[in-house]
C-alpha cells in the first residue's frame, strides 16, 4: 500500500485562485521560452562555430539535463517553502545567467550556459506545486492542463530568436547576436517582481510545518511514486525530445532550410503540445486516467514506429505532429494522477519532471550516437518508439496500480473520530 499520508489531506482544500493560475502560466512560458533559445540557436551554431550536428545536438541535451537534476530539489523546496518565493528565486537566477551568457565565446562556454538555461525547464514543477495548492482535487486536471498550456513558450523563445537573428542583429557583426541574453534577461526579472508582490501561498497550506525527512519518505512510498515519472518521462519527453532534436534533424537528414526549421516546424510541435494540455487535463477529471492514457500511448506507440521507418518528409512531420498533440494531452492526464496519489505535489512532480527532462537528454543523445555511429537517426528512432510501447504497457495494464487507492478513496473509507 502506498504511504500517501492521508492525513495531510484531511485540511479544507481550497476553491482556487485565478491570478496564480495566470501568472504562474506566464512566469513558465517565459521560463519555457527561455529553455527553447539554444535548440533554435543550435543550426546557426554549425554555421557560426563551424560545430557539428552531433555537438550541437550535445549541446541541446544539456538543457533537459539540468532541468531534471534541479527539478526534484525545487520540488521539494516549493512543498516546503512555497511557490511564491521558490519561484521568484529561480527566476532571478536565471536573469543572471543571461547576463552570463553575453560571455560565452568556447564550445565548453556555450556547455556551461546550455546546462544553466534548464533552469527554464525547471520552472514547470514550481508553478505546478503553487497552482495545485490552490485548486480542489476535482478541478486539479484542468488547472494544471491550462497551466501546462506555458509550454507554448519554447516556440515564442524560438521564433524570437530566429527572428532577431535574421531580421534584426546585424549579420556582419559577429557578436551581435549575443545581445539576445540581456534581452531575455529583462523581463525574467520584471517577472520575478511580479511573481513576489502579485502572488501568494495558499493560507491553509499543509506542507509548510513538515519535515524534509517528511517529504523524501514519499520517495519510499511505493512502486506508484516511480511508475508516475515513466509514464512521464514518455508523455513530457515528447516535447523536450523533439524541441531540442527536431531542428538539427530536419536541416541535417531532409535538408529542410535552417530558418524554417526553427521558426515554422519546431513551433507547430511546440503549439500542438500545449493546445492538447487542457483538454488531457478536461479527460483526467471526468475519466478513469489510466485508461484514457492507454488509448494514447498507444497511438503514440504507433505513430513512434512510423517515425522510425522515416519514409518522407511528409509522412514524418504528421507522426511527429501527432505524437505531439497525443502526448499533450498524455502529459496533462499523467499530472492529474500526482495529486490523485500524493499529497507532496512538489516532489513528486519534481521527481516527474526530472524523468521527462532526462528523456530529452538521454533520447537527444541516443539520437546523437545514432547519427555519429550508425551514419542516420532511425536506430534512436526505433529506441523512442519501444519506450512509448512500455508506457503503453503500463497504462493498460495497470502494473502497481492496481491494488493502491487514490487519496479521496482512502480518506472516504477511513472511520470517521
Amino acid at each position: 500500500m502506498e504511504n500517501t499520508n492521508v492525513g495531510a489531506n484531511q485540511a479544507a482544500e481550497p476553491s482556487g485562485n485565478p491570478r496564480v493560475l495566470w501568472i504562474s502560466t506566464a512566469a513558465f512560458s517565459l521560463g519555457f521560452a527561455i529553455w527553447g533559445m539554444f535548440s533554435a540557436l543550435a543550426p546557426f551554431l554549425i554555421e557560426w562555430y563551424h560545430f557539428t550536428s552531433t555537438q550541437v545536438l550535445i549541446l541541446a541535451a544539456m538543457e533537459p539535463l539540468f532541468a531534471a537534476a534541479i527539478s526534484i530539489p525545487l520540488g521539494i523546496w516549493a512543498d516546503k517553502y512555497g511557490g511564491r518565493t521558490v519561484f521568484t528565486l529561480l527566476l532571478v537566477a536565471l536573469s543572471v545567467v543571461l547576463i552570463l551568457g553575453t560571455l560565452a565565446e568556447s564550445y565548453y562556454g556555450f556547455l556551461f550556459l546550455g546546462t544553466m538555461l534548464g533552469l527554464g525547464g525547471a520552472s514547470f514543477v514550481v508553478g505546478n506545486a503553487h497552482v495545485s495548492s490552490w485548486y480542489p482535487k476535482s478541478k486539479q486536471g484542468t488547472a494544471l492542463g491550462l497551466f501546462a498550456m506555458g509550454n507554448v513558450g519554447i516556440t515564442v523563445g524560438m521564433m524570437a530568436v530566429t527572428f532577431l537573428i535574421t531580421n534584426v542583429f546585424d549579420k556582419n557583426d559577429p557578436d551581435g547576436w549575443r545581445m539576445i541574453f540581456p534581452i531575455f534577461a529583462i523581463p525574467t526579472l520584471f517577472m520575478a517582481a511580479v511573481y513576489m508582490f502579485f502572488t501568494s501561498d495558499p493560507p491553509n497550506r499543509v506542507l509548510k510545518n513538515t519535515s524534509m525527512s517528511e517529504i523524501f519518505a514519499v520517495y519510499r512510498s511505493g512502486i506508484v511514486v516511480w511508475l508516475v515519472p515513466g509514464l512521464y518521462w514518455v508523455a513530457f519527453g515528447t516535447l523536450v525530445f523533439f524541441a531540442s532534436t527536431m531542428p538539427t534533424y530536419l536541416v541535417d537528414h531532409w535538408r529542410v532550410d535552417a530558418t524554417t526549421a526553427v521558426a515554422v516546424y519546431t513551433p507547430i510541435l511546440v503549439v500542438c503540445v500545449a493546445i492538447t494540455r487542457p483538454l488531457g487535463g478536461w479527460l483526467a477529471d471526468r475519466y478513469d486516467v489510466l485508461s484514457i492514457l492507454s488509448i494514447m500511448f498507444g497511438l503514440m506507440s504507433a505513430l513512434a514506429v512510423l517515425l522510425a521507418l522515416q519514409i518522407s518528409l511528409t509522412i514524418e512531420l504528421f507522426a511527429i505532429y501527432g505524437l505531439a498533440l497525443l502526448s499533450g494531452a498524455a502529459a496533462a492526464a499523467v499530472i492529474k494522477l500526482i495529486p490523485m496519489y500524493f499529497v507532496h505535489v512538489g516532489a513528486v512532480s519534481g521527481l516527474a519532471k526530472a524523468a521527462g527532462a532526462a528523456c530529452g537528454f538521454t533520447m537527444t543523445a541516443i539520437l546523437a550516437g545514432s547519427k555519429f555511429l550508425m551514419g542516420g537517426y532511425t536506430l534512436g528512432f526505433f529506441i523512442w518508439a519501444l519506450m512509448n510501447i512500455a508506457a503503453f504497457y503500463v497504462s493498460f495494464s495497470r502494473v502497481g496500480f492496481k491494488n493502491v487507492k487514490p487519496i479521496h478513496a482512502i480518506a472516504e473509507s477511513a472511520p470517521a473520530h
